[in-house]
């Protein structure tokens, strides 16, 4: 159940994404410094996001509006299917829904990844450094995600603008 939980939010940043584009109101350079701002920050990513993308489009109250509008449906949700599944989690059809939901939540995740991953592998070298830099403190060091990301800035600082590909 953890990992559903914590899949919900990655995939309503993929949802929440998906909307930005489709207005076109937002061009994709400034949805990816959202995304990237939205899961630096602590507290749920979907939240977050939406409180970014309502600022940008209608100020503090479209960001108030947005965080109102992405954490309300799940908290009443959850409150009214509570009292249901917590009755009902011995059952072998609510252990298969969750696998299930389990196994979307993966693909979604792997969706926001590929194109958060593909728009970094296509502005150049130094971006593509600073990406296998974080990852490699991340996954080989086991670093604080906090430290990967801070030391990725910092490589890219020092690295400057423009591109020499």
């Amino acid at each position: 159940m953890g990992a559903f939980t914590f899949g919900g939010g990655i995939v309503m940043l993929g949802f929440i994404e998906k909307e930005l584009r489709s207005t076109g109101l937002i061009d994709t350079d400034e949805i990816s410094g959202m995304m990237v701002l939205a899961t630096a920050f602590p507290g749920p990513v979907a939240v977050n996001m939406a409180f970014l993308a309502g600022r940008r489009l209608a100020g503090i109250r479209g960001a108030v509006l947005a965080i109102i509008g992405t954490s309300l449906p799940p908290f009443l949700t959850i409150l009214l299917l509570s009292k249901v599944l917590l009755r009902s989690m011995h059952e072998p059809w609510l252990a298969s829904f969750f696998l299930g939901a389990t196994c979307a939540v993966v693909v979604i995740i792997g969706q926001v990844v590929y194109g958060m991953t593909k728009i970094s592998f296509g502005r150049g070298w130094k971006d593509v450094l600073t990406f296998a830099l974080v990852v490699f403190l991340l996954m080989g060091l086991q670093l604080h995600p906090f430290i990967a990301l801070g030391s990725g800035l910092f490589l890219r600082l020092l690295l400057g603008e423009g591109d020499i590909s």
